[in-house]
């Protein structure tokens, strides 16, 4: 993708977006990030990326701006036993030594799934 949107103005909106919204886009995935502003422009109506760019970083953000830019900016994809190889660390390398610590105490493991969409990563866990 030929990017439109200077280095300087995706590098003060990719630390913007980290501090907003916790979301991490480093050089190498600006033009992802200008792709997803890019959408949001259109939802927004306005013009293009740069448009958006300015008009976020100059007024507060608000519910609504943060669902259209979440809609934009992060995958929407969920499906049970997703990111196999994942899911084989967990099983093999990272399980084993922290259920041997449990033997003897505490019984219950907890097992945190970030940004789950609708429910399949976590029931892929505990499965």
């Amino acid at each position: 993708m030929d990017r439109t949107v200077p280095d300087a103005r995706l590098s003060e909106f990719s630390e913007f977006v980290a501090i907003q919204f916790g979301l991490h886009f480093p050089r190498e995935r600006w033009d992802d990030l200008e792709r997803g502003i890019s959408a949001a422009a259109r939802d927004f109506g306005l013009p293009d990326a740069q448009a958006c760019i300015r008009w976020l970083l100059s007024n507060p953000v608000t519910r609504d701006h943060v669902d259209v830019l979440a809609s934009h900016l992060t995958i929407g994809e969920t499906y049970f036993f997703r990111e196999k190889q994942s899911l084989d660390v967990l099983e093999k390398q990272i399980l084993p030594p922290l259920l041997r610590a449990r033997s003897e105490g505490e019984r219950r493991l907890r097992i945190w799934s970030a940004g789950c969409a609708a429910g399949e990563e976590p029931y892929s866990l505990a499965v």
